[in-house]
């Protein structure tokens, strides 16, 4: 029914930046995050890099504070196991480094033993290499996941996705693309230039 690669033992995901900026930008992020109904973590490097509302273009901070409160995510400081994977990871020589939020997502990920949610692919290419042993979804993993779909309904699944494109200007990995265009159409698919 979906490209989702979440599963029931993915319990506890550690998201980064920009995956939780494509959940804030489907405009009912605590629905998506109740629907998937697992315990989300962000790291505060991470979420430092959450400024701006993608749907008003203001600040996000009460909207994440709204979030936190509500318990739909929890805000972790990495300890210092973490912090050295960390240090190794924004320390690598070119092309090898990554960002602090990216390098922050996979060490608590890999540090804990957590699934790791991740969109860019350099990200994803370095973790392949350092942590073969950590799962690793996208956004859409989340955004088309089963029990969302079973909450929403294709028509509703088809909105989340589509504000997630059209405000966050969510990425897709190519091979998620032709599900998403016959899920929103053509005239809608084509509104959404992140789709390539």
């Amino acid at each position: 029914m979906t490209p989702s690669k979440l599963r029931a033992v993915h319990n506890k995901l550690v998201l980064d930046a920009s995956v939780l900026i494509n959940i804030l930008g489907t405009g009912s992020p605590d629905a998506v995050l109740r629907a998937m109904n697992r315990t989300v973590l962000v790291d505060e490097v991470a979420l430092r890099e959450v400024t701006i509302d993608p749907c008003t273009g203001k600040s996000a901070a009460d909207l994440l504070v709204r979030l936190q409160t509500s318990s739909l995510i929890e805000v972790v400081s990495m300890d210092d196991d973490a912090y050295n994977l960390f240090i190794g990871l924004t320390g690598a020589e070119p092309p090898d480094d990554l960002d602090d939020g990216e390098a922050a997502t996979l060490a608590q990920a890999a540090h804990k033993g957590y699934v790791a949610v991740i969109d860019e692919k350099k990200a994803t290419r370095i973790a392949g290499v350092h942590f073969p042993k950590v799962v690793l979804l996208n956004s859409l993993d989340l955004l088309a996941a089963p029990e969302l779909l079973q909450q929403s309904g294709r028509d509703g699944l088809a909105e989340i996705v589509y504000l997630a494109l059209r405000n966050a200007r969510m990425r897709v990995p190519s091979c998620q693309r032709a599900w998403i265009m016959n899920l929103l159409g053509d005239g809608r698919s084509q509104e959404c230039p992140s789709l390539g």
